[in-house]
């Protein structure tokens, strides 16, 4: 086997497909150099502000590079997306997220296109959720009609959690790159002939992470995700856990995709639910997430960094193993994890941190 290859077994085709991961790693740190070079020439910079309190301009180039590269990789090196109409829609996603970093969108406006990516993917992209498998005890439980409306929630639900939770270096992309990293090794320990397509995504994403949580020097300068990082990454998260836990391409039960997204899934609704007992905007930026709420505590960001990963690479992990029972079971687990997550978070709410520094 060669050593820049990784050899698949492709159950539909009973051949052995070839990914040429160098020249895709090789072709992600070039993209991804050069998008942060642009970015500082063109002013996609994001300064830092009284919610932003890092150094200097910094590129918001990184969800720019990333997606180029998923690019490069379909249509130069062949390795082929899900469905090409579901690219298509992420390609809109994308032009609509660089618009977002350049001019801002409102957060209810963005919210209402993210909606409709879903309605897309679910529709055009042949990619929704039919089935939430056996939540109840009483047999699998088929959506029918509400198929289309629940598989846009999830789009737009996790685009906005993976956008609300980018607020350290790091956070969001490995929280983001976490999903896929499992579902790739289940997908390479299967065989599935779609495992390329997530190392098309985990591969600019660690590319990502080294600019973004590297040295700062002249040849590793810094970058951010941007919106068009975040929201375009989370419809492909999306787009990969709905594909992956539904018929014949499923690795994973539905409920074990809550799993995989634990971290921004329960911060967002924490949040949200802090919000709301304040009687603040649900939707309004602020400082009141749980990496916010960890900082303020006394942790540094790199500590904050590790354990929230840990904490998220934990839950995948139960998710995963909770696989052998029922379905109800693993739900059952996961809403007693969520009560203790919003314990914590309306916990922290009451210890007397002053509410500027949230």
């Amino acid at each position: 086997m060669p050593g820049d290859q990784v050899l698949l077994w492709d159950n539909s085709t009973e051949e052995f497909t070839e990914v040429p991961i160098l020249q895709l790693l090789f072709a992600a740190l070039v993209i991804t150099r050069i998008s942060v070079s642009l970015g500082a020439r063109a002013g996609l910079v994001d300064g830092p502000s009284a919610r932003k309190q890092h150094q200097g301009e910094v590129p918001l180039t990184g969800g720019i590079a990333i997606f180029s590269t998923l690019l490069f990789g379909t249509f130069v090196l062949g390795i082929a997306p899900y469905t090409y109409s579901m690219l298509l829609i992420a390609c809109a996603v994308f032009l609509v997220g660089v618009f977002d970093d350049i001019r801002h969108i409102r957060a209810s406006a963005r919210l209402l296109l993210e909606f409709g990516s879903g309605i897309l993917l679910a529709t055009f992209g042949n990619i929704s959720i039919t089935n939430v498998g056996n939540l109840l005890a009483l047999g699998d439980i088929p959506l029918l009609v509400l198929t289309v409306p629940l598989s846009a929630l999830a789009v737009a639900g996790l685009s906005n959690a993976f956008n609300m939770i980018d607020g350290i270096d790091g956070l969001a992309a490995s929280t983001i790159c976490l999903p896929l990293l499992v579902l790739y090794l289940l997908a390479l320990q299967a065989g599935h002939p779609m495992a390329n397509a997530l190392l098309l995504m985990i591969v600019p994403l660690a590319v990502f992470l080294l600019f973004n949580l590297g040295p700062n020097t002249r040849l590793l300068p810094k970058m951010f995700l941007g919106d068009a990082g975040s929201v375009t990454l989370g419809f492909l998260v999306t787009a990969s856990l709905v594909f992956f836990s539904q018929g014949d391409n499923a690795l994973i039960k539905p409920v074990t995709a809550l799993w995989l997204v634990t971290l921004p899934l329960m911060d967002m609704l924490a949040t949200m639910l802090r919000r709301f007992r304040r009687g603040h905007s649900l939707v309004k930026a602020d400082r009141s997430h749980l990496h916010h709420t960890l900082l303020e505590k006394g942790l540094g960001k790199r500590q904050t960094l590790a354990l929230l990963i840990g904490y998220a690479t934990l839950c995948a992990l139960a998710g995963v193993a909770l696989e052998r029972v029922p379905d109800y079971l693993s739900l059952l687990c996961y809403f007693l994890l969520f009560c203790g997550h919003c314990w914590y978070v309306v916990r922290a709410d009451r210890s007397g941190v002053p509410e500027g520094a949230r």
